[in-house]
């Protein structure tokens, strides 16, 4: 093949230039045929090693997914375990416990509460990824998800001092999973009045928009560090601030609003600015 190159640029230059002109022209061909084989066989060594670490990766991902979902199910009975027996202590007669007894038992019930909800976003991101968790769509009203979302969340607003406000115009018909819906708002609302201090307020705002089903859940909280808003929807995230001001959370919530908004072929985007508030909005298809 090399001889070939170098005897057709041979006398190509023999007959444009003369005998030197024709080896000078040669010698160039040659060495650019032989440098661009090079090239080309660097470019494919690159490729299989791109192609063989993202083999890798992928596998390694589902090891971990499979991995936190056998943990997370374990952990599932020794929790349930302990759960029953501080459920049997709280309602022991009233001179059985010490008030300082009682706090205990408090502390106990509420760390158990929140490894449960841990333990839960994991399994559900874990069926979510794994595809085990599949959209079982109907005609449902988005309204009425709303208010059972508005519903169940109330009290904890209450608690907080939190006010709650809802701007929806129904019905607002769409075909989806209901279920998994009412999972996405409860996630939305339960982080809007988690990072939003006393008397500050939560908006649920729903509507049809050219085609499509509308949801907004903004809050007066304390926002995001713009800087890490890239990162919100990465598994496990949670802001620094957010961190400083210990507030609970296991950085899941979000991961799996986007994964079930996802399935329903709809987007969800983020504006927040730091100390001033958050706005979630998510866009289903009302077809």
């Amino acid at each position: 093949m090399r001889r070939a190159v170098f005897g057709a640029a041979f006398l190509a230059g023999l007959l444009t230039g003369g005998a030197a002109a024709g080896l000078a022209l040669a010698r160039a061909t040659v060495r650019a045929r032989t440098a661009g084989l090079a090239k080309e066989a660097e470019y494919e060594r690159s490729r299989r090693r791109e192609k063989e670490l993202l083999a890798r990766l992928r596998g390694l991902d589902a090891a971990k997914t499979d991995f936190m979902a056998t943990v997370s199910h374990e952990l599932r009975t020794p929790l349930t375990s302990i759960s029953g027996y501080v459920e049997l202590l709280r309602d022991a007669e009233p001179d059985e416990l010490t008030d300082a007894q009682r706090r205990m038992l408090e502390v106990i019930a509420r760390n158990a509460r929140r490894l449960r909800e841990l333990i839960e976003d994991i399994l559900t991101l874990s069926r979510i990824e794994g595809g085990g968790f599949r959209s079982e769509p109907g005609e449902i009203d988005l309204a009425q998800v709303v208010e059972r979302a508005l519903t169940e969340i109330g009290p904890a607003a209450a608690k907080a001092s939190v006010g709650l406000h809802a701007e929806v115009r129904g019905p607002l018909t769409l075909r989806g999973d209901g279920v998994q819906l009412d999972r996405v708002l409860a996630n939305l609302l339960g982080n809007a009045v988690k990072f939003t201090p006393a008397a500050g307020t939560v908006t649920v705002r729903a509507r049809h928009d050219a085609g499509e089903a509308v949801l907004v859940v903004a809050d007066t909280g304390m926002g995001i560090p713009e800087a890490e808003q890239k990162a919100l929807f990465v598994r496990f995230f949670r802001a620094t601030n957010a961190i400083r001001q210990a507030v609970p959370g296991t950085g899941l919530g979000l991961a799996i609003c986007r994964k079930i908004v996802d399935n329903h072929g709809g987007t969800i985007a983020v504006d927040s600015t730091e100390n001033v508030g958050t706005t979630v909005t998510v866009r289903l298809p009302a077809g």
